[in-house]
């Protein structure tokens, strides 16, 4: 059974679990660089990341029959939204085993926090900042 959680970005286990995933996912990949794991955490924290002063996310995990299978964030970047008049959603940090069905479930659960903010239209993959990957 497939089933997309929400982060609770207070609890460091479930932070633990997003932010590891890839190093799971691309243990076996020589070409994989990866990311610093303090930049990740501090993507995930919403007191002190200065992108959270304007703007929101969440965050969110695939689990199938127990086990993490994939994982997304959802952005609203609301000043570039207001500056160039567009009600886009972005999307960050996809990762997923080749699983149809959890990126399709990743990407739908992306695709419906957008239509609860009265966004109308994904984009990305889009970072935080322009100095993200």
């Amino acid at each position: 059974m497939l089933t997309i959680e929400k982060v609770d970005l207070q609890s460091k286990a479930q932070i633990n679990r997003f932010v590891r995933l890839p190093f799971r996912l691309y243990a076996n990949c020589p070409q994989w660089v990866p990311p610093f794991i303090s930049d990740i955490e501090a993507m995930l924290n919403k007191k002190k990341h200065p992108f959270y002063e304007h703007s929101d996310g969440d965050f969110f995990i695939a689990v199938k029959d127990g086990r993490d299978v994939g994982r997304i964030a959802a952005l609203e970047n609301r000043p570039f939204n207001q500056y160039h008049q567009t009600k886009d959603a972005e999307f960050y940090l996809f990762e997923c085993e080749d699983d149809q069905e959890a990126a399709n479930a990743l990407f739908n659960q992306v695709f419906e926090w957008a239509r609860q903010r009265g966004l109308n239209h994904v984009v990305g993959p889009k970072g935080l900042s322009p100095f993200d990957g």
